[in-house]
C-alpha cells in the first residue's frame, strides 16, 4: 500500500505543476489582452475615415445646439487637428464650435444638453465658475465623440465637440486642404 501511495501523490503533485504551468500561461494572457485592451482604448474610432469623424462631431454638435434652440453660428471648424491612435501612431481629429447669444434659463439649458449628451452615451460632468455671475456647463467624454463641451456663459453660449481619434496622415492632409 505504501508503494501506491507514493505513486499517487507524485502523480498528484505533477498534476499540480501542470496545473500551476496552465495557470501561469492564463494569467500571462489576461495580462497581455488586458494590457492591449488599455492601450488601445483611446483608438475608439478605428475603423472610421478621417470623413466619417468630421461629419460624427459635426452631426453631434448640430444635434446639441438643436436641443436648445436657434441661433447658433459656426464658432470654429470643423478643424483637422493631430492625435495618436496607440503606441506611437499618429492620427487625426476633428474639433468644431457653434456660439450664440445667452438666453434667460442656463440652467435649465445645461440640463437639456446634459440629458441629449446621456442619452447618447456621453458621460458627463457639470461646472461652475466662482464670482457673482458664474459661468455654468457641462463636459462630456465619450459616446460619438472624444469630447464635449457646452459653456453657458452668460455673455454667450458655446458648444463644442472633438471626433473620435483616427488613423491619418496630419501633415499630408493639412498640405492637401483636407480641414
Amino acid at each position: 500500500m505504501g508503494r501506491w501511495s507514493r505513486d499517487i501523490d507524485l502523480g498528484d503533485c505533477r498534476m499540480g505543476l501542470a496545473r500551476r504551468k496552465v495557470v501561469t500561461v492564463l494569467r500571462s494572457a489576461g495580462a497581455v489582452l488586458f494590457a492591449v485592451a488599455v492601450l488601445t482604448g483611446c483608438s475608439g474610432g478605428i475603423g472610421k475615415s478621417p470623413e466619417q469623424a468630421k461629419q460624427s462631431v459635426v452631426t453631434f454638435v448640430e444635434g446639441s445646439t438643436d436641443v436648445v434652440g436657434d441661433g447658433w453660428e459656426i464658432g470654429e471648424g470643423p478643424r483637422l487637428g493631430k492625435c495618436g491612435v496607440g503606441l506611437g501612431q499618429g492620427g487625426v481629429q476633428y474639433v468644431y464650435a457653434k456660439v450664440r447669444s445667452a438666453s434667460a434659463d442656463p440652467k435649465a439649458d445645461v440640463a437639456v444638453v446634459e440629458r441629449h449628451w446621456k442619452d447618447l452615451g456621453v458621460t458627463t460632468e457639470r461646472y461652475q465658475t466662482g464670482g457673482e455671475d458664474p459661468i455654468l456647463g457641462v463636459r462630456g467624454r465619450g459616446g460619438p465623440v472624444e469630447s464635449s463641451d457646452f459653456r453657458a456663459d452668460p455673455r454667450g453660449y458655446t458648444i463644442d465637440g472633438s471626433s473620435l481619434c483616427v488613423p491619418g496622415a496630419f501633415d499630408k492632409m493639412s498640405l492637401e486642404g483636407q480641414e
